[in-house]
């Protein structure tokens, strides 16, 4: 993967630094805005896709789905479009908040977490999904690589395969004759067209599962999803865990996504579960 040069000016104005992250398309760079000069994350598309027109659609997406959550547990998004690149072609960057943390995946590799911690990071988690799902986005790739502990919180990161999906029609905006769209809608994800906010519920609760006892709840091959899908529910049993927590665990690992609760509920009985609740929506 073609990396972009320390000094490259992204625009004009955001001077590349050093790679701080590389996915299968883009590249994250620690940046610096000339203009105020604060450090930032700068998300560019590979070079060698930047002729492919999914790849580009796929980081705009990113960008406005992240722009639009507008959430403290989210990056906060400053800027984004389309960049001339060295070798004279283009490609989309977005322009974020820098986090100074490890994810969730480092941490574990020290150990399970006390159920307190974990169900706060979750409870959080639920938090961003409540707002994501009222406002039609799912995430669609909740891991522990995607989960960030940083010194400003819990922040989820990674909406490259978010898309969107219907919104309940009591969380509809009313329209009127003086209704004036005030921005575009989001192009749904042509791989993950079909999501829905149970999927990501189901993802939480195999982070609750991961964060309470160190491990995968379905090692080796049962990571496969197929497989996945016809696994029993695991048993959670970790000494001193509050019995509702492990329910709420398995609720969420329901096979049946109709039978999953909402990421509102579980948000609300995940905090119910802390000795200070706090929702932020």
């Amino acid at each position: 993967m073609t990396l972009l040069r320390m000094g490259t000016a992204i625009v004009g104005r955001y001077i590349v630094l050093r790679p701080i992250g590389r996915g299968g398309v883009s590249v994250v760079y620690e940046a610096v805005d000339a203009v105020s000069p604060r450090p930032l994350a700068v998300k560019v598309l590979s070079p060698a896709l930047a002729a492919d027109a999914r790849a580009q659609d796929n980081v705009r997406r990113e960008a406005l789905i992240t722009q639009r959550l507008r959430h403290p547990s989210v990056p906060r998004i400053y800027d984004f479009g389309d960049t001339r690149l060295p070798d004279g072609g283009s490609a989309p960057y977005m322009v974020m908040e820098l986090l100074t943390g490890v994810s969730l995946a480092d941490r574990l590799a020290d150990g399970p977490m006390p159920w307190e911690e974990a169900v706060r990071v979750a409870a959080t988690v639920a938090d961003v999904l409540a707002v994501a799902h009222r406002r039609g986005f799912v995430h669609r790739d909740l891991t522990v690589e995607n989960i960030m502990l940083t010194r400003d919180g819990v922040k989820i990161i990674d909406f490259g395969l978010a898309t969107t999906v219907d919104r309940p029609r009591n969380d509809r905006p009313r329209v009127t004759r003086t209704t004036v769209p005030r921005r575009p809608p989001v192009p749904v994800h042509p791989v993950t067209s079909a999501a829905a906010p149970a999927d990501d519920v189901y993802a939480l609760g195999v982070l609750l599962y991961q964060m309470l006892t160190g491990r995968s709840p379905y090692p080796g091959k049962l990571e496969s999803p197929h497989v996945r899908r016809l696994a029993p529910t695991p048993v959670l049993a970790v000494t001193g865990l509050p019995r509702e927590i492990a329910d709420m665990c398995r609720s969420c690992m329901n096979k049946r996504p109709a039978d999953r609760p909402s990421s509102r509920d579980v948000a609300f009985a995940l905090w119910g579960m802390l000795p200070t609740p706090s929702p932020t929506w």
